[in-house]
């Protein structure tokens, strides 16, 4: 589509060319004509391959124009919302709606449905139904009353979907029903209703009650409803869920008081969405299965949308679906079904990991809703998280037994957990289903299957985790109150198997070297999987104990639970740090010889520079944390001096080093990286730690960073310094030694060194650089020029007269204007419809006077028609007259003066007084016509303050 639109609005030749108030009667317009193709070319069923093809043509012209118009309202509607953020059309719109609830006959009608076929009206009422309170957002079935976007914040009153203009189909209808849009109220008004209901009619979203089956029956009908649900294209239904999403997100975000000005739109957005919420995320559950069962990968992009969907719905209207466990419990069902089989995919890896991350999401704002029995989000978060680290637990116990864990602990959980427990063996028996009869030493070729399931199954419950941590998707109203002490984190069971994964590489190597050769390809006592396959999934699973240690680490960031904790978190993170840098350096700062470490295993991952940014990361992330105190406790300081130590080797190996090395895996970009990551933890520490640094290793880090800046200054763009990030993050660091004294009080003695290299890169060619330069610049002035004690200290008098543009006054005249603007639009659009209905009237009056000359022309045919029928007699008697009376006119002409004469020279007189007049009404027309520009002008010079160029006051100066 038109990429230009999603960066900037449309032009305003397009913008005003459009009815605005008929977008959802054109698109349901166009649904219905695309359904009856689809309906005639199906029920028909034409032989003739050529008029095959035209039908065929036809239904991809029109889905196509559907298609686009979708797409262009789904960018307008994420930045705009569905009211366009006009706060008179939502209001009016709620007024609207309002009016037709309170006039519709039935309290609790369902939905109204015309009967294509027949062209009657069937309305389905349920006033024997009980009303229930508080109830989960449903759809067009109830009333909602009760039900707010969000109580007690001036939201709008839960009203039908009916009232909002939304119909939609009952379960129970023939497929390709049309939708009536009778009863009541002002049918021009309820556009953005039609709009919603042209969405869910491409989802298939019904309202009403399922009939009661067997289990196998009800998955059978299933699967042929909701297929019937997805005979629109994939791209449609794609663009609905989007749209559904976009209205979502907009009315989250216009909820928050201080990032919306009127948030009127938003909570008419939400509320409309809240009547239909329960319908909505059923259809969304059906069509999740039925791609699943269709089992086309192809659809995948589909799925990923689906998931995006129902999470913004549920974060939307949250503790509205409490009595919807039902419907949350079908939907979690149906993702835990799509994540427990996604080994199963041939995908690329980019492609499952979007799906984990969109499907985890979802899982993750299940909590929000709450419990039909009273417990509180804030508990089932707690709960939700337990569960996850227990299934990973269990997953990596099943599969490959660690050292560690006990499996005594690991039974009493399960009989603590029969639930959980259950769920694991449904996935485990998913895995373990695949078998193939006859192992032999030779091999197991199942093996790599079950790796691989293990690996999705790990990387599946860390994105739930770290998704439910996080609060991934959950609204910004919110975060206050999901971050107090209401919430629990089992912060030790996330250590522990963060632990347990980031020394999984470890306990794969030790099995793998003590296991002979001929037995590495089968599975390990009491597990599953092979020596060979653990060690080919180990990075992966040490990817995970890291995402895990950084969100544990990152939500108790400020609090007390991690610095009583901090032994065991700085030990984590040193002994990762040193297991990923190069045996050299840590045998250098050891302090061991060559002799020394002949005997012990070098670890085939010391070489990967990328885990090793990863191992920085997650130091870093420690010492932000903890801060300080890490530095002052006895307990600590050592490994964290240790830990500077080694940060500065990294960074010294990778800017010194004039060839490569054999054991490093990495390319040049990831050692530039490396670079940077370095240069920014050892810049973060020393401002955090500041004096509490030793000075021997502040000496080290000066020392380290001296030698970088010289490398940089002597053969900076033939050295790792041609990267923009890498000068950057020494800039950084460079600035940060300058400007922190160390223990004793004293400066650093790089500063030199640091301005000549600010000097060399205030003039790079990379923009951040520069200003990074510049900026290093004048702090290393500004700290190290020896300034002597001010004689006179100047002071600056604020005169009100002279004008001193302060933020408040901006502001205030930016505010003004807006009004201004706002009027003077709202103004012209009046005026434009006022000329435009004169302009309908001028044209009704043309067409009258046009008519009249048609009546008069047509009399005159007839007159002469008559005319030429009089006898010959009397026009030979009538031209006679004349010769009569020319004869008399040539005499008269001959004896005295003409009238002729006089008559000319009149005319030529008032020919002259005409022109004269048309000239002066012209040139007073174009005054008016200069005068209303300038009054139409908004920004005019007068708007802005006049510039003066005076003389500073002598008192000014010194």
């Amino acid at each position: 589509m038109a990429s230009s639109t999603a960066i900037a609005p449309p032009p305003p030749s397009n913008a005003n060319g459009t009815n605005q108030t008929s977008t959802g009667r054109s698109l349901l317009d166009l649904l219905r004509s695309r359904d009856k193709l689809v309906r005639a070319s199906s029920d028909h069923q034409i032989d003739d391959n050529d008029n095959n093809n035209v039908a065929n043509d036809e239904i991809e012209t029109t889905e196509t124009e559907l298609l686009q118009r979708l797409q262009s309202l789904d960018i307008s509607i994420r930045r705009r919302g569905l009211f366009n953020n006009d706060s008179e059309r939502a209001q009016l719109f709620y007024k609207c709606a309002s009016e037709r609830s309170s006039s519709s006959t039935g309290a609790n009608d369902d939905t109204v449905v015309e009967d294509s076929a027949k062209g009657s009206v069937k309305s389905s009422s349920s006033n024997h139904k009980r009303k229930r309170k508080g109830g989960g957002g449903g759809g067009g079935n109830s009333n909602n009353s009760n039900n707010s976007s969000n109580s007690g914040t001036g939201s709008a009153g839960g009203l039908s979907a009916t009232s909002y203009g939304i119909f939609l189909d009952s379960h129970s209808s023939t497929p390709f029903s049309a939708v009536s849009t009778g009863g009541g109220g002002d049918k021009s008004n309820l556009d953005e209703g039609l709009i919603v209901t042209v969405v869910c009619r491409i989802l298939g979203v019904t309202v009403g009650r399922r009939k009661k089956h067997d289990a196998q029956s009800q998955n059978d009908d299933m699967e042929d409803e909701t297929t019937q649900s997805l005979k629109h294209s994939d791209s449609l239904i794609q663009v609905a869920l989007s749209i559904i999403a976009s209205i979502c997100d907009h009315a989250k975000d216009g909820m928050v008081p201080s990032l919306s000005i009127d948030s009127q739109c938003a909570f008419i957005e939400g509320d409309m969405i809240g009547s239909i919420g329960s319908s909505l995320l059923d259809a969304l559950r059906d069509n999740i299965l039925s791609l699943y069962y269709q089992g086309n990968e192809e659809k995948i992009a589909v799925m990923m949308e689906s998931f995006r969907a129902a999470a913004s719905v549920i974060t939307l209207l949250e503790m509205r679906l409490s009595r919807a466990d039902k419907i949350l419990n079908g939907l979690k069902d149906a993702t835990w079904l799509v994540l427990n089989n996604l080994h199963s995919l041939t995908a690329d890896t980019a492609s499952i990991h979007a799906i984990q991350h969109s499907a985890t999401s979802l899982l993750a704002s299940l909590p929000l809703p709450g419990t039909s029995d009273g417990n509180p989000p804030s508990k089932v978060w707690t709960q939700c998280i337990r569960d996850g680290i227990l299934l990973l637990r269990w997953a990596l116990n099943g599969f490959f037994p660690m050292p560690t864990i006990d499996n005594t602990v690991a039974k009493d959980e399960a009989t603590k957990h029969q639930t959980l427990w259950k769920e694991h063996e449904r996935w485990l028996s998913i895995v373990t289903g695949f078998q193939v009869e006859g192992l032999d030493l030779g091999g197991d070729p199942t093996d790599g299957y079950r790796a691989r399931a293990l690996q999705i199954r790990i990387e599946c419950l860390t994105s739930y985790i770290a998704s439910l941590i996080k609060m991934d998707g959950y609204p910004l109203h919110q975060a206050n109150t999901l971050s107090s002490s209401a919430l629990i984190l089992p912060f030790d069971s996330l250590l522990d198997v963060s632990e347990l994964l980031l020394s999984f590489p470890l306990a794969a190597e030790g099995k793998h070297r003590s296991t002979k050769q001929r037995l590495r390809s089968t599975p390990v006592q009491g597990g599953l999987i092979s020596p060979d396959s653990a060690m080919s999934i180990s990075v992966e699973l040490r990817l995970c104990g890291h995402t895990l240690f950084d969100v544990g680490m990152e939500s108790c960031r400020g609090g007390s639970g991690a610095l009583s904790r901090g032994r065991r978190i700085v030990g984590m993170a040193v002994a990762n740090l040193q297991s990923s840098c190069s045996m050299a350096l840590v045998s250098v700062v050891d302090g061991k010889r060559s002799g020394d470490i002949r005997g012990q295993r070098i670890g085939w991952l010391r070489g990967s520079i990328p885990l090793r940014i990863k191992s920085i990361q997650m130091f870093l992330n420690v010492a932000i944390s903890l801060g300080s105190s890490t530095m002052s406790s006895a307990g600590t300081a050592k490994s964290m001096s240790k830990a500077l130590v080694l940060l500065g080797g990294c960074l010294l190996e990778q800017t010194q080093r004039e060839d490569d090395r054999f054991d490093e895996w990495g390319t040049l970009g990831e050692r530039a990286k490396l670079v940077e990551i370095s240069s920014t933890a050892l810049a973060s520490c020393v401002a955090a730690f500041g004096g509490l640094i030793p000075n021997n290793v502040r000496s080290t880090i000066d020392s380290i960073l001296h030698s970088c800046l010289t490398t940089l200054y002597c053969s900076g763009s033939s050295s790792i310094f041609a990267y923009a990030e890498a000068k950057r993050s020494i800039l950084q660091l460079a600035t940060n030694c300058v400007t922190v004294p160390w223990g004793d009080g004293g400066r650093s003695t790089i500063n030199d060194i640091v301005r000549k290299v600010s000097l060399l890169l205030k003039n790079d060619t990379d923009v951040t650089v520069a200003s990074m330069a510049l900026s290093t610049l004048c702090i290393v002035d500004a700290f190290m020029t020896p300034r002597a004690p001010a004689l006179l200290i100047a002071s600056r008098n604020q005169d009100e007269s002279k004008s001193n543009l302060t933020a408040s006054v901006m502001m205030h005249s930016i505010n003004e204007k807006e009004a201004e603007m706002k009027s003077l639009s709202r103004s012209k659009e009046s005026k434009e419809k006022k000329s435009s209905k004169k302009d309908q009237k001028v044209s009704a009056t043309d067409d009258s006077s046009a008519v009249k000359k048609k009546s008069k022309t047509a009399e005159t045919t007839k007159t002469m028609q008559n005319e030429s029928e009089l006898p010959r007699n009397a026009i030979e008697n009538m031209a006679a007259v004349e010769t009569d009376n020319k004869q008399i006119h040539s005499e008269t002409t001959e004896t005295g003066v003409t009238n002729n004469d006089v008559a000319t020279d009149a005319m030529e007189v008032d020919e002259n007084t005409e022109d004269r007049v048309e000239f002066e009404g012209k040139s007073q027309e174009g005054q008016k016509d200069d005068s209303e520009v300038v009054d139409d002008d908004d920004f005019s010079l007068d708007d802005f303050p006049e510039i003066v160029d005076e003389d500073p006051d002598e008192g000014d100066r010194m």
